[in-house]
């Protein structure tokens, strides 16, 4: 076997161990304490929040489209459609679940007020919101603050939905703006 690619193997492997040691070494309620101080200074609107490896960050949803997807690997060839937010789910050099545009979030305003519907692009392995897949010949899933969005069925590169509250605006145990009681739909 080729060494250099013992080694490249080694350093994800290790590097994905080094990421979940952090994570554990740090107190649950100290990880929730600087997930709602980073929430809190969100603008109000709505963003889908990054929670799998590949999907880490904040996407703001103030565009009338979002598209999802990731860069073409070195064995495809370039694109000519354009994504909004790249997750990069190329562990090994090569994608696991996630199309070079896979899904988009569509902003529809009227009468009801602001609302986003998570649309499949007919990507190969599928996008799901609370574990269900999305049609990719329907007219998608209206999104709702707590969904899990899913791009693949192994729940690796996921987002949540979330509505940021009003600046100064005081949380309640009963408050849907409260970060900690984002709950999927099920």
């Amino acid at each position: 076997m080729d060494s250099t690619l013992l080694e490249i193997d080694k350093l994800i492997r290790l590097s994905r161990l080094k990421e979940i040691e952090f994570i554990m070494s740090m107190d649950a309620t100290e990880r929730v304490r600087e997930m709602r101080s980073a929430l809190g200074r969100l603008e109000a609107g709505e963003y889908l929040l990054g929670t799998g490896p590949s999907t880490v960050g904040i996407v703001p949803l103030n565009a009338e489209t979002v598209v999802l997807g990731r860069p073409p690997t070195v064995l495809e060839e370039p694109s000519e459609k354009l994504v909004d937010y790249c997750a990069v789910d190329t562990l090994y050099f090569v994608p696991r679940e996630i199309s070079r545009t896979h899904a988009q979030v569509v902003r529809q305003s009227g009468n009801f007020g602001v609302r986003h519907i998570l649309m499949d692009l007919n990507s190969t392995c599928g996008t799901f919101v609370n574990e269900r897949q999305v049609d990719p010949h329907g007219g998608g899933v209206v999104l709702e603050h707590g969904d899990v969005i899913s791009l693949g069925p192994s729940q690796a590169s996921t987002y949540i939905y979330y509505k940021a509250k009003p600046l100064g605006h005081s949380c309640s145990a009963a408050d849907p703006w409260d970060a900690s009681w984002v709950s999927p739909r099920r």
